[in-house]
């Protein structure tokens, strides 16, 4: 049977806790047992035990983690000691016939003040003095030795997968057949969507569909997405956006969500970005009492135990929602829209 091996991850900073929050939830879906062994001193790279295949497709899922590389070694981030660090066992592990091609590339982040281009140069070199069956292929190698050096910690592994750098060029929000000015674009809703934890081939609700960009990135996760959006002519335009991307799949109504039409218990989660996030000029009781009037009428729809994830701005107060509809909340997190919007996710649990 196959073993968990140590993976480190690479997590964007972009913002402050919900890159870590979305690969943990993701490792949840994908391989339960996993184990967080550390946390780097930039809180971007995570070292997890878990399964080759796990991690892979945990890079594919997942909005904010840029790559993952199976662990070699953690050094200090010194031009000496990480040359030190790969041994010849280390190299015979990667290569065992003591033949193929490799590349050794690097990235420096959080301000590391080490010289990437010339340890990339010499540790090429004396892997190639260790081994000299191997050869350096820079286009195409079998086995690309990856270093991401932080001030104080370098981390040196074997690349098992990226993510493509314009993974979410063609999906963003003013690239879609419809958008409106403020649509939340796909790495955003993506991560949302991650966060509720839905078991693979389960049910997503949006019932303030909007442009259909939570149900997007649901549907290409493989989940059954379904939205509603109380405006026809945006209904209409999200239909045309499901079309492009999930085409067959096009799951909206229009209808109020306040008044639900599906049967109770039916979906694993509910993830939206209620008007105000698109909106921000309606009053803050309106949003109160909306939301309030939503929670009484669509947290039934949910399966037990099912999940909410909803965006909203840090003065509207979900979290006492949360309690007063019997909630239980799991998480929150910050992050900055722009100028003075910073939004608020909040992740909770029937």
């Amino acid at each position: 049977m196959m073993e968990r091996q140590k993976f480190f991850f690479l997590i964007s900073g972009e913002y402050e806790t919900i890159p870590m929050a979305e690969l943990k939830s993701v490792l949840n879906i994908l391989d339960p047992g996993h184990e967080l062994v550390e946390t780097s001193p930039t809180k971007r790279i995570l070292v997890i035990n878990t399964y080759a295949g796990s991690a892979k497709a945990a890079v594919e899922r997942a909005a904010y983690t840029k790559l993952c590389c199976r662990l070699i070694t953690v050094t200090e981030t010194s031009k000496e000691i990480v040359l030190n660090s790969v041994t010849r066992e280390d190299i015979a592990e990667i290569f065992p016939e003591g033949v193929g091609k490799f590349a050794v590339r690097g990235k420096r982040i959080g301000g590391a003040g080490i010289d990437k281009t010339s340890i990339e140069r010499e540790l090429g070199a004396k892997i190639l003095n260790l081994s000299p069956g191997l050869r350096v292929d820079l286009e195409n190698p079998d086995s690309l030795i990856f270093f991401i050096s932080e001030p104080e910690l370098t981390y040196i592994g074997v690349l098992a997968h990226s993510k493509p750098k314009n993974f979410f060029n063609d999906r963003t929000a003013g690239r879609r057949p419809f958008s409106l000015p403020s649509a939340m674009q796909p790495d955003f809703s993506r991560a949302m969507v991650n966060l509720a934890e839905v078991r693979l081939g389960g049910s997503i609700l949006d019932p303030f569909s909007g442009t259909g960009g939570i149900m997007i990135e649901a549907g290409l996760l493989g989940y059954d997405a379904y939205g509603v959006e109380l405006k026809e002519w945006i209904a209409k335009g999200a239909l045309r956006n499901l079309r492009r991307y999930l085409p067959g799949r096009e799951f909206m109504i229009v209808g109020d969500a306040r008044n639900p039409v599906f049967r109770n218990n039916v979906f694993d989660a509910i993830v939206t970005d209620p008007p105000y996030g698109r909106s921000t000029t309606i009053p803050s009781q309106s949003i109160r009492s909306l939301l309030s009037k939503f929670f009484e009428e669509s947290i039934q729809l949910l399966k037990d135990r099912g999940r909410v994830v909803m965006a909203s701005p840090v003065e509207v107060g979900l979290e006492e929602m949360t309690m007063n509809h019997g909630l239980k909340l799991l998480g929150t997190h910050l992050a900055r829209v722009h100028g003075s919007l910073v939004r608020k996710v909040v992740v909770m649990k029937k």
